[in-house]
């Protein structure tokens, strides 16, 4: 009887909609978290700390002394030393002009072994020649062979690329180029952006980290790099707290929607209702038909709204795909959320329901009788 009433349909509907949210983000994080796992099992750079000018800005505004880097090769604690100087430089490719980041090392080679690098043909040895990062190469087009213009001010050499890299890193967006090569941009040798070294396994951290402190000028800090699974973790638990956020939002606005369903129902049914209760029906049964009523209601939406959600990202990962071929997002949405999210629905609604149920219908009727 109570499921005849047009409003059925419109309540299933608003409960799908609110769930279609939460099994759509439930799907985007999944994929997030996919991602963010493979990450944490890549070569990372733990242990890696920064000697930058101490009112630098930004990277490429740090400016400390070459010679930092002889005093750190000195130490016995420390494993590696690479000084690094970063340019932002104008590239020229073809009628193609835009800024990009240089970073020059010492030893170009050396340095993508470091970070376990992928290259597509040879690191770069000469100051005619330098390496592009494969989301650098696919944004300005060039290929290996191709020579290109680099400018920093008034300085405009060109070069050849001879090979491609992957680090999953910055330097994927970057020009890696010889020390030389970045000194001649730069109109000078006697300075780097930042001297990058790393600590033997062995050997104490925090007592190294302070030596090395009191032996550098006080116009330089020490910084380390942020590690790769740390960020990854700290990432994660951010969205998970967002996402825990925001789905007591939609659980709210769900009891606020069956409290105007179950008060709706009432409303629209009174004649109904009344007869019941002329009938002998006891106020728990009139309770019980309204509370399963709007229980079914969110037990349908909720299965609508998580076909509906896992679907749609679904179908919008796919259409992506086709209109970006090189994007590959995959949503998925986990059993044990599926079914989560089904039960808190049912218990929101319960939630919003039982007043309405309770209260105002039993006066209604006392009245009508």
């Amino acid at each position: 009887m109570l499921f005849r009433k047009g409003g059925t349909a419109s309540a299933i509907l608003a409960v799908a909609l609110l769930v279609a949210i939460l099994a759509s983000m439930n799907s985007m994080v999944n994929h997030i978290n996919s991602q963010a796992e493979a990450l944490e099992g890549l070569v990372g750079v733990g242990g890696t700390h920064l000697v930058l000018n101490r009112d630098s800005s930004s990277l490429a505004d740090s400016r400390i002394d070459a010679q930092l880097a002889d005093r750190l090769r000195n130490d016995d604690s420390i494993k590696t030393v690479m000084p690094q100087r970063i340019l932002a430089a104008t590239l020229v490719t073809g009628s193609d002009t835009r800024t990009v980041s240089v970073r020059g090392v010492e030893d170009v080679s050396v340095f993508l072994k470091l970070r376990g690098a992928q290259v597509s043909g040879t690191a770069a040895r000469l100051e005619t020649e330098a390496n592009v990062g494969e989301v650098l190469a696919q944004v300005i087009s060039v290929k290996i062979g191709d020579r290109v213009r680099i400018g920093v001010g008034n300085n405009v050499l060109e070069v050849r690329i001879v090979g491609i890299v992957r680090t999953l890193a910055q330097s994927d967006s970057e020009l890696l180029v010889p020390m030389g090569l970045a000194n001649r941009l730069a109109g000078g040798s006697g300075e780097v952006s930042l001297i990058e070294f790393t600590i033997k396994d062995n050997a104490d951290r925090e007592e190294t980290i302070n030596r090395i402190t009191d032996l550098l000028p006080k116009d330089v800090k020490v910084v380390q790099v942020q590690r790769l699974k740390e960020f990854v973790r700290g990432m994660n638990q951010q969205t998970i707290t967002f996402l825990s956020l925001w789905s007591l939002t939609v659980y709210a606005v769900v009891a606020a929607a069956s409290y105007v369903v179950a008060t709706r129902l009432i409303a629209e049914s009174s004649y109904e209702l009344v007869m019941l209760r002329a009938l002998g029906a006891k106020k728990r049964r009139l309770f019980t038909l309204v509370l399963t009523y709007t229980v079914v209601t969110a037990l349908l939406g909720s299965i609508l709204g998580i076909a509906l959600g896992t679907a749609g990202t679904q179908t919008a990962s796919t259409i992506l795909r086709w209109i970006q071929p090189g994007v590959e997002i995959t949503p998925f949405l986990e059993a044990e959320q599926a079914l989560q999210t089904l039960l808190l629905t049912l218990a929101s609604s319960i939630l919003g329901c039982v007043y309405p149920a309770l209260k105002p219908a039993r006066t209604r009727y006392r009245e009508q009788l």
